[in-house]
């Protein structure tokens, strides 16, 4: 009996290294979260400076920016590279020599 007791006093219980590890995939899910909303604020933020014809060069417009700030967007620097393509794409299709 005391044979069994110091051997699984010394090893760890498998539902404890799983609890373990999916405290730290959520720790890391959480810091990845924070760190691209934050990067979301800081493009917004800096778009927003922009003029008309600065968001028209890099293929934007203001109504863009307006709706990534919109409620309900939890990538809007994705939404803003998705618009962004679909212009791209729709010149490109239409463009002829």
């Amino acid at each position: 009996m005391d044979q069994c007791l110091s051997q699984t006093a010394g090893a760890r219980p498998q539902w404890i290294v799983r609890a373990a590890q999916a405290i730290v995939e959520a720790a890391a899910e959480i810091r990845t979260g924070l760190s691209r909303a934050a990067m979301n604020r800081r493009v917004l933020h800096r778009l927003s400076t922009l003029s008309e014809r600065e968001l028209k060069d890099i293929g934007l417009s203001r109504q863009d920016v307006a709706d990534a700030c919109g409620p309900g967007v939890s990538d809007a620097v994705g939404l803003l590279n998705g618009r962004r393509e679909e212009r791209r794409s729709a010149r490109g299709s239409t463009w002829r020599w």
